[in-house]
């Protein structure tokens, strides 16, 4: 029996999970710097380079970027920096991937550990989060009627999220930053910070248009040796390219910075004050829209043998996307044995869930901030200190459709920050948190591959049934190849009046 069908595209996870991965070795001072004396600050960045299917295992490579600004064991140089990279690698079992299977993965940094070996060598270790989901994406061919005209069906509607988009995208922001007027010019760059904020998106037949913020902050020393900063936000716009999706196209896009160039260079007057910085940005898309099919549930051919063939297929439905977006305010104290504030250069900040439950039609989410201030200091011996606070957040947020059961993914980010010291020495910090999350419960489908039927031997007569334990008009009309009109005609009945024991009568 010919089938109709409309295919859907559908994404099953393999595995999802976390694990960790370290980047350590020692790193000797370049030829060109000073001995070390005393060690100011080491943060690092971490960034993917690859991540594949081999052997049934997943294999994550990258690279941990480190910043080390030091006290040089020289007079008149009051900071120095320190630019390094080290690889890291990481598998876990991926059982039942193909070396074909989608990977995505981000990475970051928990936490560097650092110790002076000597005045010429340092010994540097990162311990790197790892978040990774292995997908499988494939073409099903959902049956949806037959071509058949007698045939009885039963009929059910069905949603799909149906997979238009998962890619990866690269693009890089270049941008000159000129030294704000009354401040002296570049001698020495130290360090560049960037953050990416504000991010927003729409989607077009073909394309993702990608609009955003990057923070930049750039610390540098000038000819006197003396620390300076500049900062700037820069707007980017992106167009790209996604050849199937469309304006209803639902997008969850992450953002991750995964490389940064910066060099100091002359301005039209020969000074060194422009810094020219390359930002390459790392966009990765997961695009899908939920399509309604009126899909085949059952079927049978009157007065024949018929036997459907059906295939189980998993669904991932989203159930729900809740969202809510909450301005945090946190004075921080500074403590009472740190340098005193000369200038605040930079408010680094992570976001970490801790807990996310359902009760009931409500979601529960429970986190924090980490909030890494970074401040210059009159202080020879420490020019520049940093501290951190951890900033706790407990939101509920209404989700009318979800029930107690599904999977929960929630992703918390710091949309926008602002800072200004008070009157009384104290840091006022000001956060906008954005919490969007996604509720999926897992359905399955069973569908009809294949219709077999064949005649039976003619009879005639009538047949007396008992309706069993929850049958419908279609169980009763199926198990005896009859019409659902014909026992309806026969009995003068409603469906819904079925209850266990009605007696029927069935033309044969």
């Amino acid at each position: 029996m010919e089938l109709k069908k409309e295919t859907v595209r559908l994404c099953s996870t393999i595995i999802k999970g976390t694990t960790q991965a370290m980047a350590e070795g020692d790193v000797n001072v370049p030829d060109i710097k000073p001995d070390i004396l005393k060690i100011l600050q080491v943060d690092a960045d971490a960034y993917i380079t690859d991540k594949y299917i081999e052997n049934g295992r997943l294999v994550i490579s990258g690279r941990a970027e480190y910043k080390v600004l030091y006290v040089p064991d020289k007079e008149n140089e009051r900071i120095k920096s320190i630019l390094t990279s080290m690889e890291f690698r990481q598998t876990v079992d991926a059982n039942g991937a193909s070396p074909d299977a989608t990977v995505i993965a981000d990475a970051s940094v928990e936490r560097v550990e650092f110790s002076a070996v000597n005045s010429r060598k340092l010994r540097l270790r990162a311990i790197i989060h790892l978040d990774y989901e292995v997908c499988r994406t494939e073409d099903h061919d959902i049956c949806t009627g037959v071509e058949e005209n007698t045939a009885e069906c039963s009929m059910a509607v069905m949603t799909f999220e149906n997979v238009s988009d998962i890619s990866e995208h690269t693009f890089t922001l270049k941008e000159t930053l000129e030294v704000p007027s009354g401040q002296s010019s570049i001698g020495e760059i130290l360090k560049t910070d960037v953050k990416i904020s504000d991010t927003e998106h729409k989607t077009v037949t073909g394309k993702i248009i990608v609009k955003g913020n990057v923070g930049i902050c750039i610390l540098y020393t000038d000819d006197d040796n003396e620390i300076k900063f500049i900062e700037a936000e820069v707007p980017f716009t992106e167009v790209l390219d996604a050849e199937n999706v469309r304006e209803d196209t639902i997008c969850d896009i992450d953002y991750n910075v995964v490389g940064v160039m910066t060099e100091a260079e002359k301005d039209s007057d020969g000074d060194m004050r422009i810094a020219a910085i390359d930002i390459d940005i790392s966009a990765s898309v997961r695009g899908s829209e939920p399509v309604e099919l009126e899909t085949l549930e059952d079927c049978f051919i009157p007065y024949s043998g018929t036997e459907c063939k059906k295939e189980t297929i998993m669904l991932n439905n989203i159930v729900e996307r809740p969202i809510s977006q909450n301005t945090i305010r946190e004075i921080i104290d500074f403590p009472s044995n740190a340098p005193e504030v000369g200038g605040i250069y930079n408010v680094m900040t992570n976001s970490v869930i801790t807990k996310s439950e359902l009760q009931h039609s409500r979601l529960i989410c429970e986190g924090r901030i980490e909030a890494y201030v970074l401040y210059l200091t009159n202080n020879a011996e420490n020019p520049v200190y940093s501290i951190k606070k951890d900033i706790p957040f407990s939101y509920m947020i209404e989700c009318e459709n979800a029930g107690g059961e599904g999977d929960i993914e929630l992703k918390a980010e710091v949309k926008h920050v602002s800072y200004n010291l008070n009157s009384s020495g104290e840091l006022e910090l000001r956060c906008l948190l954005a919490i969007d999350g996604k509720l999926t419960e897992k359905v399955e489908f069973q569908n009809i591959t294949d219709i077999e039927s064949a005649d039976r031997e003619a009879k005639h007569g009538i047949v007396i049934c008992f309706a069993r334990e929850g049958d419908s008009l279609w169980d009763i009309a199926k198990r005896y190849a009859i019409p659902q009109d014909k026992i309806v005609k026969y009995n003068s009945i409603e469906e819904n009046k079925i209850t266990k024991g009605t007696k029927l009568f069935i033309p044969a």
